[in-house]
């Protein structure tokens, strides 16, 4: 117990078994708490949709969990928490409080219809929470690479005459809830909606294949809603945003995109592709190129500069020349960015050793970390749940395949390749 009107708690399961694992990440979690949790976040790795079912999974939290608690929750590549770092298994983050006001709101057909999401979830939650400190997070789908004719499910596709024809069917694949995550335009309406509030968020993935997720909330399994979760407290509620990107010297400047802002197709007046390439001095001839430009885009990424922070721009699909983007790029340029590991950790290093100087320490540490961490990051991954663990305070942290976060005093940002944060102080 960390706090007489307030405890948390974090648990954790291993097995294999769907049933089995939902029914120990339950009870590991909420054992450590004296009276019933007012909300409950789930996480899980993919693998157990073929090891008994998502359903399953969530019959067995449901055996152990009280029945009027709030759960929210879905699929992630791994997660960090207070026993370690993991690419398997399932983890819950529980909070008990007398002091506490919860509501849970949910949209559909994200990537249809952003929102008429958001607005679903503004009607449930609504705009007169019972404190002046209110927190909204938010879970929702990942882009799934969209099933083509002939093709199947295929983020690269090197003949232009193909990319170009392909590149035709994205507005219809929106239309069956493929294609871009539209994250970005959940953050800006949520922000929008609802201004004097906190939003952290990620998005629920696979194992990178990028195939398909799903959320949860209470007993429902989704694969394409928005799940949110506002929660109310007296006390105050602290964020930070932890990046590592630097820009540098080699620039794109973008000629020609698509009206929705994902697409580009020429850069510096040639092929988006061919552009990137010759500027890289990457062999266009090489069959392998575009694939070992897919994959270390995680650490030499493309991005824009909102406010005061370097934004990547993360590649979903190359089609021919086309390059597509999963956040929309509401810029002129793109800007070549290399990831910092040196960077990440050292601003890390400072968020440990501000909250070990605060007078008033949190009761336990909650956020968003990007799953191309644990490609990057190597041994490092270790060393951020090190860091945390020296807090001796809970802490979990779902890999998600992009992270919102909207504070009033920064605006709203959907990032990659960041750590989104957010802290309760302890109550007077």
């Amino acid at each position: 117990m960390l706090e007489e009107k307030l405890e948390t708690a974090v648990g954790m399961s291993r097995k294999w078994d769907a049933r089995e694992a939902g029914k120990e990440v339950a009870r590991s979690t909420i054992e450590k708490l004296t009276t019933p949790p007012d909300f409950f976040l789930l996480f899980s790795t993919i693998h157990y949709e073929k090891h008994g079912g998502f359903e399953e999974f969530l019959n067995g939290v449901w055996d152990v969990l009280p029945k009027d608690t709030k759960l929210i929750g879905g699929t992630v590549a791994g997660f960090i928490n207070n026993y370690g770092c993991f690419t398997r298994g399932a983890s819950a983050l529980a909070v008990s409080s007398s002091d506490i006001d919860v509501k849970i709101g949910i949209g559909h057909d994200t990537k249809k219809n952003p929102k008429k999401a958001v607005d679903s979830v503004f009607k449930t939650i609504g705009n007169e929470p019972k404190f002046d400190n209110n927190v909204i997070i938010e879970i929702l789908p990942t882009a799934v690479i969209p099933k083509i004719p002939g093709i199947g499910q295929k983020n690269v596709i090197l003949s232009k005459k193909m990319g170009d024809g392909f590149l035709k069917l994205l507005p219809a694949m929106k239309k069956l809830n493929y294609g871009y995550d539209r994250a970005d335009d959940i953050l800006d309406y949520l922000s929008k909606k609802f201004q004097d509030r906190i939003i952290i968020g990620g998005c629920t993935m696979d194992d990178n294949k990028m195939l398909k997720n799903f959320q949860f909330c209470n007993h429902k399994i989704y694969n394409n809603s928005l799940i949110t979760i506002n929660i109310s407290l007296p006390s105050k509620i602290r964020t930070e945003t932890i990046t590592g990107c630097k820009p540098q010297d080699k620039e794109f400047k973008i000629d020609e995109i698509t009206s929705d802002k994902h697409v580009i197709k020429k850069l510096d007046g040639i092929g988006a592709r061919s552009s990137i390439f010759n500027k890289l001095n990457l062999k266009i001839q090489d069959k392998d190129a575009v694939y070992q430009l897919y994959k270390n885009a995680f650490y030499y990424p493309l991005g824009v500069k909102k406010d005061s922070i370097w934004q990547p721009c993360m590649i979903g699909l190359i089609y021919g020349e086309n390059i597509i983007f999963a956040n929309k790029i509401e810029d002129t340029k793109l800007t070549l960015l290399t990831l910092s590991i040196e960077n990440t950790l050292k601003k890390l290093d400072k968020y440990i050793i501000d909250l070990n100087l605060s007078e008033n320490k949190p009761s336990f540490i909650f956020g968003f970390s990007c799953e191309t961490f644990v490609e990057t990051l190597g041994k490092n991954i270790f060393y951020i749940q090190n860091s945390f663990k020296k807090l001796e305070m809970p802490f979990l942290l779902p890999f998600v395949a992009g992270e919102s976060i909207y504070n009033p005093d920064i605006g709203a940002h959907h990032l990659y390749e960041s750590i989104n944060l957010v802290t309760f102080d302890k109550f007077n």
